[in-house]
């Protein structure tokens, strides 16, 4: 009887040990399938938030990849979308002497902008109004007035939410040009926009 204890000892704990091991493989081949997939692989996602937010990527474990552009670009014009990067504005219009109008040439600039803005809806933008020169300080900074609400009142007909669109009127000071000529003063007759949020 020892002697078939003897025997069969060794070849009882092998056994006993392949039977743990399997166990052991079994709950990990049965922990790894029910593993969220972060758990099973590093794969790059964008993180989901609102348009015009900072959208940085993460691997599916939660570590940062790379920070992507701030803004959400209008398809064909990402030249927009770098200015509002790195200057905080969009594209500016100008205006006739003594004008508050949208000129025809500056129609296409401020859809551009709208669109922009839409595709961008959680952006707010403050429309400064500026003059030439000439005139009074007081009546440039009414004329400046107007001229930033009509390019608000032309945005908001673009379809641009009005609540995110302020103005204010600078009148002739800071000029972008200052000369004393016809050509720098139709540089200076101007609306810009400055990105707040």
């Amino acid at each position: 009887m020892k002697r078939i204890i003897v025997l069969f000892l060794p070849i009882a704990l092998s056994l006993m040990l392949a039977v743990g091991c399997a166990n052991k493989l079994l709950k990990e081949n049965v922990t790894s399938q029910t593993a969220t997939p972060a758990e099973k692989k590093s794969e790059t996602v964008p993180e989901e938030g609102p348009v015009g937010e900072s959208v940085t990527q993460r691997n599916l474990s939660g570590s940062e990849v790379k920070e992507r552009g701030k803004y959400a670009s209008v398809p064909g014009d990402e030249g927009l979308t770098r200015k509002a990067e790195k200057e905080g504005s969009l594209y500016a219009v100008h205006f006739d002497f003594d004008k508050y109008n949208i000129r025809d040439q500056d129609r296409s600039v401020l859809a551009e902008d709208a669109s922009w803005l839409r595709k961008n809806s959680v952006v707010k933008v403050r429309i400064e109004g500026y003059c030439d020169e000439r005139g009074e300080a007081e009546y440039n900074v009414a004329l400046g007035d107007k001229r930033a609400r009509s390019v608000k009142k032309y945005l908001e007909d673009l379809g641009v939410d009005g609540s995110r669109l302020t103005t204010i009127s600078y009148g002739f000071e800071n000029p972008v040009d200052k000369g004393h000529g016809e050509a720098a003063w139709a540089r200076n007759r101007r609306a810009e926009f400055k990105i707040l949020k």
